[in-house]
């Protein structure tokens, strides 16, 4: 056979990437974010323009169900995940092991972008649903302090206020959704970080943090 076949030979002992060099490559990076950034979409689109509703009958969720409610979080969690994977894909990209950590300004920094502080405040909220407020109802270690503060960095971000009755006691505002995380702000922020990805084949460093 290998008379017949001499590459057959010079295959068997080719040297080929292992399973998770192949697997950490920047474009598998890249795919992931997408699909994260995919999974948002769907997320918000099941909450969104009256469709909330028809998503929870077919789904059998039961009369009544607030897709919104339920689902609120989660996207969030997933905005902020597919934001994590895309920096750290750009960074896989440019030859720098991606960091072992959620934290998305830092990553942010190693990416040389500037961010204004309303920017800065945006990954943060991010940051704070990957870690745990899509997904556990407290953080580990969680006091009264720190939800709190979490509560009012993310009543800052969701909701803008203003003051209708101005008094010497008492002021009484009201409050409106600033949009910071509806779908085309979101999108236009996650297309912001894939353009840092450098297309340049092999790519260099590979890892997963």
């Amino acid at each position: 056979m290998e008379d017949d076949f001499p590459e057959y030979e010079n295959y068997q002992h080719h040297q080929r990437p292992t399973l998770v060099d192949d697997k950490s490559h920047q474009n598998h990076w890249r795919n992931r974010a997408n699909d994260l950034h995919a999974s948002a979409g769907a997320i918000w689109l099941s909450m969104s323009n009256g469709r909330g509703h028809d998503a929870a009958r077919e789904l059998g969720l039961g009369e009544g169900f607030d897709m919104h409610l339920a689902c609120s979080h989660v996207y969030h969690m997933l905005c902020g995940l597919s934001l994590e994977v895309a920096m750290k894909a750009a960074l896989v990209s440019q030859g720098i092991t991606p960091p072992e950590h959620h934290d998305l300004n830092r990553m942010a920094h190693l990416l040389g972008v500037k961010r204004n502080p309303a920017q800065k405040k945006i990954l943060n909220f991010y940051q704070h649903s990957v870690v745990w407020a899509g997904r556990y109802p407290v953080p580990v270690n969680a006091t009264d302090e720190k939800l709190i503060d979490y509560y009012e960095m993310t009543n800052t971000v969701l909701y803008k206020g203003k003051t209708v009755i101005k008094g010497a006691t008492i002021n009484i505002k009201t409050y409106s959704p600033t949009g910071a995380t509806s779908w085309e702000r979101y999108d236009a922020l996650y297309k912001s970080y894939t353009a840092l990805f450098d297309h340049r084949y092999p790519g260099g460093t590979h890892g997963r943090a």
